[in-house]
């Protein structure tokens, strides 16, 4: 715990004071400065082209799927090599390097196949190496290192795929464009502190905000350093990703899966990956204008959701279906590919451009106060530019509903994948909460989305009936949604009046039943005799997680 530091006294007992720094003398040490620099003119900025100047030490080493993760992976990395001489060490993960020598054997040598410059405006060209390393083990860690056989970057760890559904977790970021050498690097940061066994991180456009500044793509990398020679790295371009065409950059470090719709334009741009059990599908919204790219775009999404292995989809591009601010709009967005994320049941719609946070669905998804049974659209930010947020128009004009928004606000969103259900949680910068949602999904593929429970929302009318007039001894049936799989919930009738009072001395048992898979209870039972003709009663459904009643029933004379 911090407090006062007493100084130390002279040995003529006079305190020894230290004045404000900029207003005395600042003694660091034992010596005394006068403060000079502050009064003078500021020192000159360090150049950019000094700052990110490539040499033959490899920096910007990222790691980027392929279509086997579980046998395969790409790396890339910059440096001033020669083609001839870019190449990779990889070996199963040893418990110690260094000092300790690799059995022999042990260490596989692969070059690298491609090598490709990239024409900067510092002076210089920034060349790309990419090696791709094959016959992997599933589910293996291995160390590698990238270089020209003399120049080494450091060993480096990653994983390979399972190569079924396994656990694994994930962390999208919505745009981080601006500020990417001062507000970005901490979110980064924080978000691999919360999931450092993350596998994969998913950039849904606008990196930087100058589509071939070798400064800001320097940057970026910068703000994530170490992380993305370990995690896999899937992003989509954003419209700042795009000047007079795609960034020159974009191929080059991120040599993606060429399986897309098979138009040259989209080449990197629009290509899939299934991984552990979920496919992600990345396509490029910057073609609204084409029809024939949206279209080419639309085909393909289709025929890839339609005959799909995996339990789980995540498809991620950058302008949103429905807008969170001012007077966006992207119809073309909207109307090609949103049907089809309904139809296919996609889980997760990763986006950004929009600078602020919203999440929401369609609104004939709603079944109850907590849960939904539809697509999950999220729009983000991780950057410093923000915008302010429009009333929702977007979506409810369009017939869906905004759950959870946030504004001036940076996020990072954590999502973590299992066999039945996969959690997600966006947090601000500083690590605090701000959205979370857990979708389940059965082995017929329906599903429920169910908001993150508090106090207020696990209580109240939540309860669905199928009539609210009832016979005396007729049969009632009653829904609700939200609960854990198997939650044991107990069934009883009250009187209006006294659950009004929050009283159950007129409680009547009906029974107990266990939700289901997906937390849903649906329950048809006949009114117990006790029940009086004439009263109005409310279905109270009591859980150790919820305490909700259905609409008034009026039990007939």
């Amino acid at each position: 715990m911090m407090g006062k530091v007493k100084l130390p006294r002279s040995a003529g007992s006079r305190r020894t004071r230290l004045t404000a720094v900029g207003a005395g003398v600042l003694i660091v040490g034992g010596l005394a400065f006068s403060p000079v620099a502050f009064g003078a003119a500021a020192p000159p900025k360090y150049p950019a082209a000094d700052i990110h100047k490539p040499s033959p030490m490899p920096d910007r080493v990222i790691l980027t799927p392929t279509t086997t993760p579980s046998a395969s992976q790409k790396v890339t990395w910059r440096a001033v090599t020669e083609a001839e001489s870019a190449q990779a060490e990889i070996l199963e993960a040893p418990r110690a390097l260094g000092g300790v020598a690799p059995p022999a054997g042990a260490v596989a040598n692969v070059r690298a196949i491609s090598t490709t410059p990239v024409n900067t405006t510092l002076g210089y060209a920034s060349v790309y190496h990419t090696v791709e390393f094959t016959g992997l083990k599933p589910n293996t860690r291995y160390s590698y290192r990238v270089g020209d056989g003399t120049n080494w970057n450091e060993w480096s760890d990653f994983t390979t795929a399972a190569a079924d559904l396994q656990p694994f977790s994930f962390i999208y970021y919505g745009d981080a464009q601006n500020y990417i050498d001062s507000a970005v690097p901490r979110v980064f940061r924080q978000a691999f502190a919360e999931r450092p066994q993350a596998k994969m991180i998913v950039n849904a456009g606008d990196l930087i905000d100058s589509a071939n500044s070798e400064e800001q793509w320097g940057q970026w990398y910068k703000a994530a350093g170490f992380i993305d020679s370990q995690v896999n790295n899937l992003s989509i371009p954003g419209n700042h990703e795009y000047s007079g065409g795609l960034s020159a950059f974009w191929r080059p470090q991120f040599p993606y899966p060429d399986n897309g719709p098979g138009n040259p334009e989209l080449k990197q741009t629009a290509y899939t990956v299934d991984y552990q059990g979920v496919r992600f599908i990345g396509l490029d919204s910057n073609v609204q204008s084409n029809a024939a790219l949206m279209a080419a775009q639309a085909t393909w999404l289709e025929g890839l959701l339609k005959d799909n292995p995996n339990k789980w989809t995540v498809v991620t591009f950058h302008h949103p279906v429905y807008s969170t601010t001012g007077t966006r709009n992207n119809p073309a967005v909207r109307d090609q590919w949103g049907p089809l994320f309904e139809k296919y049941g996609v889980d997760l719609v990763l986006q950004g451009h929009d600078h602020s946070y919203g999440r929401g669905n369609v609104a004939t998804a709603r079944k109850s106060v907590t849960v939904n049974n539809g697509v999950a659209y999220v729009v983000s930010v991780s950057g410093g530019k923000m915008y302010a947020l429009n009333n929702g128009e977007n979506w409810t004009g369009n017939g869906a509903e905004v759950v959870s928004k946030s504004q001036n606000t940076q996020l990072y969103q954590l999502i973590d994948v299992e066999a039945d259900k996969i959690t997600f949680e966006a947090r601000y910068a500083n690590g605090e909460h701000h959205d979370g949602f857990v979708v389940r999904k059965n082995s017929k593929g329906e599903r429920t989305v169910n908001e993150v429970r508090t106090a207020e929302n696990t209580v109240g009318e939540q309860v669905g009936v199928d009539k609210t007039t009832v016979d005396h001894r007729g049969e009632l049936t009653v829904s609700a949604y939200g609960y854990d799989p198997a939650e044991r919930v107990s069934v009883s009738l009250r009187k209006a009046d006294a659950n009004a009072r929050g009283k159950d001395k007129d409680s009547v048992s009906v029974g107990v039943r266990d939700a289901d898979e997906l937390g849903r209870l649906t329950y048809t039972f006949r009114l117990p005799a006790n029940v009086k003709k004439g009263e109005t009663y409310v279905v109270h459904l009591d859980s150790a997680n919820q305490k909700i009643t259905s609409p008034a029933v009026t039990v007939n004379k």
